[in-house]
């Protein structure tokens, strides 16, 4: 902020206005040329090249302020209520007219009448010019003390594209070689760097779960361990120096794996028997394999019997 822009720049509009206001004008004219003085201002704090977009609305929003005190005030001031007419003077009897003329009921009349004007001008509230220009420079020389003490406004974001940003740049190029190396400890290497450079040029904190800051991250489950685990950080969270959370992070905890179907039953296993209604429908399909077995049984014998001869030859 300019200091004492407001001050400055109400120099040439005041000296405008005494040349445009007598030394007492009346409070509708005095008004209507403060308000004119004060929207000009606040128009041209609104586009003054030399302050940035925050510094033009704070100031303009001062000069608006100051211009709703001194009109308001202004508008507020108010002539005094006139007095009551004065009752009329009797009716004089024709003889008194004789005497005296027809005049004396005219120039009653008249005296009335200049009486009343003269009240008018008496009563009728001015505004001493120099004074009220005094007050008003003085009310925009504290718009500027306030402004100056005035907590400075946060930095207004520009974005920035990848390619701008050398650092960041910097960084893919060194995670895209240890990807062409096949090299996973450069880019670990690369990432714990980034890690530690986080917090002391960008004020991100790289905060892990522990237990205590739950708010911080997002906390699933994961079937792949035993029930009852300890959470594990699967994304850190990324948190702003002053408190703020960037980006939340995500833990989970093992869990049970759910049990799979039953296995099939294998030969020589223990198979439950079918009970007395059951035995007829578990016997029926097995009847053809039963056939097979009966037919294959004279072979079986048959090499029974060569082979005992074999034996017997051997022997």
């Amino acid at each position: 902020m300019s200091e004492g822009y407001l001050g400055a720049a109400f120099q040439s509009a005041r000296t405008q206005l005494e040349l445009t206001l007598d030394d007492q004008p009346a409070t509708e004219q005095a008004t209507h040329a403060i308000r004119a003085a004060l929207t000009r201002l606040a128009r041209d704090a609104e586009t003054h090249p030399e302050l940035g977009a925050s510094e033009r609305r704070q100031t303009a929003a001062a000069v608006e302020l100051v211009r709703a005190a001194i009109v308001g005030t202004l508008a507020a001031v108010r002539a005094p209520a006139l007095p009551q007419p004065r009752p009329s003077p009797p009716r004089r009897s024709p003889l008194h007219l004789l005497l005296n003329g027809f005049g004396s009921d005219e120039e009653d009349r008249h005296r009335e009448r200049e009486h009343e004007e003269e009240l008018l001008r008496v009563r009728r509230p001015v505004v001493h010019t120099a004074s009220l220009l005094e007050q008003l420079h003085a009310a925009l020389e504290s718009a500027d003390r306030l402004l100056t003490e005035a907590e400075p406004p946060p930095p207004e974001k520009v974005p920035v594209a990848w390619h701008e940003d050398g650092e960041l740049v910097n960084l893919l190029r060194d995670l895209m070689a240890a990807h062409s190396e096949n090299d996973g400890e450069l880019a670990l290497r690369r990432i714990a760097g980034l890690r530690r450079e986080l917090p002391l040029r960008h004020d991100i904190d790289v905060i892990d779960f522990d237990g205590t800051n739950e708010w911080m991250f997002t906390l699933g489950r994961q079937p792949d361990g035993p029930a009852g685990g300890d959470f594990r950080t699967v994304q850190p969270a990324l948190v702003l120096k002053d408190g703020r959370v960037l980006r939340r992070g995500e833990a989970t905890t093992p869990v049970a794996a759910p049990p799979g179907p039953p296995a099939q039953a294998v030969a020589g296993d223990d198979v439950p028997q079918p009970g007395p209604g059951e035995a007829q429908s578990a016997q029926a399909p097995s009847a053809p394999h039963a056939e097979s077995t009966d037919e294959q049984a004279p072979a079986a014998d048959q090499d029974r019997k060569n082979n005992g001869g074999k034996e017997h030859h051997d022997g």
